[in-house]
């Protein structure tokens, strides 16, 4: 249970829960199953120390492995009594089955059990099988009453070895599914970030630090590593001096600052693109509702990216042969400096040690909470990157592009008031236009990426200078999005932005995904238009609930629609027509187009170097004899509408309907080397 901080690679745990052991036990030789394991040491605090909430701190922790032994008899043991060369186990006979499957869960591993296993680094779906010459082995055949094998991978010590299969995820339970994209053979394996692991927790996310701190929860070790890391880069950015009460009394009645504001910790358990745990992150943050002064919208407005502009840089990149580099500003509010009238005083977390000791924070930068800090940060990040020589781009003020240029002394430039200054004088320079970089922020994380490989050098060295940034290389995981890159044999690039974990996880949420997977499926139901379907009767009683899960639904479909699918719109537009009353068939139609998504969780959008256009055969403009409306990297526009109603004779003549329902469905799609950056349906 070792953790992930500062780039040092924690030691495995030798005997992780569920390892079966030989021990020894008052001289007689015994079998057992590890159900605890000591808490690992903690190099922030000498040895295991521990902060309680009442701001205590202990050293002593357990140190022993709590074991059940076969005879259903519980004994705590030193690791030395775990590897003692004493202990020998009378050896196991192979002719004996049922001794060689004692451990085991034979509920779910058991002869010829259904077993996915991952095996270079791919999935495959076989049977577990057991024979006294080969021992364990995993056995892919195209069912169980075949003969043919297509191979077989030896499984020695699996009666030892099975928890750490399940736990490291190669051995899953059952013929499971698996997207293979998202498993391990991405362009970028490496730890996007220096942080604390959450690979190794027990329990899940505790709700409060009182709790995640207290001596009886087994992560606390882990969550006191993730509160360090936090409270210890807000003393290094210089965000707040201790005062005592004494101070802040003072400071309140020369009415220099107002109330002191609560803060707490959030503590978060964050999903890499697999959607398993990765990270355990803490956030300290301000109750900023308990501001006394009010803002304005104005005052308290910092854009976030539109999503197309993403689709429009990748496709760029892609046409640049360049892959998207991915970066993140470590406590990107505590940058910005706290204006003079805006002076804030704010009390540790509770849970903190200093809670309890009559000390205050006096701030002397923004912090997580308060009602003016993401204006603050967005008006200090741009002013950085105005600086380095970049403009935002009229049309998204998150999309800024431009030669970096070089500057020892960062100063702060003037607020843009004209791109197209810009764009005249890349347009003068040709060697700058060529070299030109293009970044495009969301909060804290952003993308960038350039035609010359030294003004991204450049580009990174220069940030470093206005705040603090880890560059976590070709982006792989953004926004929700996962991005598989590849460099073809040819030199061309190639990349899909695909959101199956998302899709999986909302399959799995409204328990679809207990419904056979069925590839060439469509979202819609043959020969029952959504708009056919009857209204729901005006005294249905499960209307509430209904409504409200349907609500849940079309809302997950209208994320993915907008972000990466762009083949489900049309039906979007469709439920999200009935979303204030649907109907129980409004709703099957909505499980059905989920149906659709999560057999086709794999679907995205791609974007290639080399690409042509390939749906030609659609209206479109410009005309057929523009060659470059198929090529490169030239924008392409396609829209198309149908006149009338969608119910088709699916509705009886005579039948009355609302007005709406005889409404038309227009659309548009931009493309852009050889994807989509654009769409609607209307």
């Amino acid at each position: 249970c070792g953790l992930r901080s500062h780039n040092t690679d924690p030691a495995p745990e030798p005997f992780p829960p569920g390892t079966r052991v030989n021990v020894l036990i008052n001289g007689s030789p015994q079998q057992g199953t590890i159900q605890n394991i000591p808490l690992p040491p903690s190099p922030a605090l000498d040895n295991s120390a521990i902060i309680t909430p009442e701001g205590d701190i202990e050293t002593e922790a357990s140190s022993v492995y709590t074991v059940l032994l076969d005879n259903n008899t519980t004994h705590e043991l030193t690791y030395q009594d775990l590897i003692s060369p004493s202990v020998d186990v009378p050896p196991i006979d192979p002719a004996a089955a049922s001794t060689v499957w004692s451990g085991i869960p034979s509920r779910y591993l058991h002869q010829d059990a259904k077993i996915t296993l991952e095996h270079d680094g791919t999935y495959h779906k076989g049977y577990l099988n057991y024979s006294p010459e080969t021992g364990f082995e995993f056995i892919v055949r195209r069912n169980l009453r075949s003969k043919k094998v297509d191979f077989k991978v030896p499984l020695p010590n699996f009666s030892r070895t099975w928890t750490t299969m399940l736990a490291e995820e190669t051995l899953l339970f059952g013929h499971t599914t698996v997207s293979s994209y998202l498993r391990p053979g991405s362009y970028n394996n490496a730890p996007s970030a220096n942080h604390v692991s959450a690979k190794n927790l027990i329990n899940p996310c505790p709700p409060s630090l009182s709790k995640a701190l207290h001596p009886s929860n087994p992560d606390r070790h882990v969550w006191l590593e993730s509160y360090k890391e936090e409270k210890g880069g807000l003393e290094r950015l210089d965000v707040y001096e201790r005062i005592s009460k004494k101070q802040y009394l003072h400071l309140k009645r020369t009415g220099r600052i107002g109330k002191a504001l609560p803060s707490m910790c959030v503590l978060v358990i964050k999903p890499d693109k697999d959607g398993n745990p990765v990270r355990a992150k803490s956030r300290i943050v301000v109750l900023g509702n308990f501001e006394d002064c009010y803002y304005t919208k104005s005052q308290r407005y910092a854009p976030v990216l539109k999503y197309s502009s993403l689709r429009l840089l990748c496709s760029n990149a892609v046409h640049d042969k360049r892959i998207l580099q991915q970066g993140d500003c470590k406590n990107a509010f505590c940058h910005a400096r706290l204006p003079d009238d805006e002076l804030t005083v704010v009390r540790p977390p509770v849970g903190d040690p200093e809670y309890n000791n009559d000390t205050y924070w006096l701030l002397n930068k923004t912090l997580y909470g308060l009602r003016r800090s993401p204006h603050h940060w967005y008006n200090m990040f741009t002013a950085a990157l105005r600086d380095m020589g970049l403009q935002a781009s009229l049309h998204d003020p998150c999309l800024f592009s431009g030669v970096v240029k070089p500057n020892t002394s960062p100063q702060t430039s003037a607020p843009l008031t004209s791109a197209s200054a810009t764009v005249s004088n890349l347009a003068a320079s040709p060697q700058a236009s060529s070299q030109s970089s293009q970044a495009l922020i969301h909060v804290d994380d952003f993308v960038f990426y350039s035609t010359d490989p030294a003004q991204e050098q450049l580009f990174m060295d220069e940030l470093t200078k206005h705040v603090v940034v880890d560059f976590m290389g070709p982006v792989d995981w953004f926004l929700g999005t996962a991005f598989t890159w590849k460099r073809h044999d040819d030199g061309h690039l190639s990349v899909l932005l695909s959101q199956s974990a998302f899709t999986e996880y909302t399959a799995h949420r409204f328990a679809v995904d207990r419904f056979k997977q069925v590839p060439h499926m469509t979202p819609y139901r043959s020969g029952i238009p959504i708009d056919s379907i009857p209204d729901a009767p005006k005294d249905d009683p499960d209307q509430k609930r209904r409504t409200k899960i349907y609500q849940s639904i079309v809302g997950c479909i209208n994320w993915l629609a907008t972000c990466t699918r762009p083949d489900i719109s049309p039906c979007l537009t469709f439920l999200a027509s009935y979303n204030q009353r649907p109907s129980h068939g409004h709703y099957q139609a909505a499980l059905h187009a989920l149906k659709y998504l999560y057999s086709t969780a794999d679907y995205g959008i791609s974007f290639h170097s080399n690409a042509s256009n390939t749906i030609q055969a659609f209206n479109h403009f410009p005309s057929h004899h523009d060659k470059e409306a198929y090529a490169d990297a030239t924008p392409t526009s396609f829209s198309d509408a149908c006149w009338g109603g969608q119910f088709g004779n699916a509705v009886p003549d005579g039948t009355p309907l609302e007005l709406f329902k005889f409404r038309s469905i227009s659309g548009y799609v931009i493309c852009r080397s050889g994807g989509p950056i654009s769409w609607k349906s209307i």
